[in-house]
């Protein structure tokens, strides 16, 4: 007959309750760089999303890239407003050297409004297409005015490009009609699309009508592969597309007057 256990053999074979290690919240990850929708669009969503990132955290690349849109457009008209008032005061209309600082003003801002505008439509349209593509029931926000204003990183660079090449661009390219710029009487309507005339025909207008229309479908080809790797799954391409045509229609619509101008100059 075996002797029984001890008390102190029994209490030592009682299995013992260890604590658990508690688990240590994470901290939370910084927002990703604008820029970064660029090289990876996939990546930079699933990075906002796994930050939280507001929307007010990209709202510096849609300033800029408006504010440079308005001066690179501004600069390129420049030239040729300068040209046209100044053949206007030799004819001997009593017009000033240099035009009017509002025109100057008034391309800038119309330029702003153009970027503005785009920017409402990528936002509201993509926010409609994100919830067109979602399944019903399910409530997750995605980062869709967040994808959008990284994607203006682009715009930036066009207008930069813009600005180098109005630099670079000889005086003998801002060629003038010197009848065109007489007829215009002063009057800044007439001397602003004197200029047109005269920026149509350089190789800086060029880029930046073409590219404004590239840019502007990239921007939305690089939302749809930013909304994806933040999980939008089908309400992705939606969210990117629906966007498209409308914005492309504001650019054409802005730079209507250069691109008449240019077609009938024959450049």
């Amino acid at each position: 007959m075996p002797a029984p256990r001890s008390r102190a053999s029994a209490r030592s074979s009682k299995p013992r309750n260890k604590p658990q290690p508690q688990a240590q919240p994470q901290a939370p990850t910084s927002a990703p760089l604008p820029a970064e929708v660029l090289t990876r669009p996939e990546a930079f969503g699933a990075a906002v999303v796994r930050s939280g990132a507001g929307v007010g955290e990209y709202w510096l690349p849609v300033l800029v890239a408006a504010l440079l849109s308005g001066l690179s457009y501004a600069l390129l008209l420049r030239p040729g407003l300068n040209l046209a008032a100044q053949a206007a005061h030799t004819a001997g209309q009593g017009v000033k050297l240099t035009p009017p600082l509002l025109t100057h003003v008034t391309n800038v801002f119309g330029s702003v409004f153009l970027t503005a505008l785009t920017f409402g439509l990528m936002w509201g349209l993509g926010l409609l297409g994100s919830r067109l593509g979602t399944a019903a029931g399910e409530t997750r926000r995605l980062p869709v005015p967040q994808v959008f204003s990284a994607t203006f990183t682009l715009p930036i660079l066009l207008s930069v490009l813009t600005l180098v090449l109005v630099l670079l661009t000889p005086a003998a390219s801002w060629a003038l009609d010197p009848a065109r710029a007489t007829a215009a009487h002063g009057a800044p309507l007439a001397l602003q699309r004197a200029a047109l005339v005269s920026a149509a025909q350089t190789p800086a207008a060029l880029v930046l009508v073409l590219g404004s229309l590239l840019v502007t479908a990239a921007q939305c080809v690089l939302a749809g592969r930013a909304l994806r790797g933040a999980g939008a799954g089908a309400g992705s391409w939606p969210a990117a597309l629906l966007p498209l045509l409308p914005a492309l229609l504001v650019q054409l619509l802005g730079f209507l007057p250069l691109l008449v101008a240019r077609l009938t100059t024959g450049g």
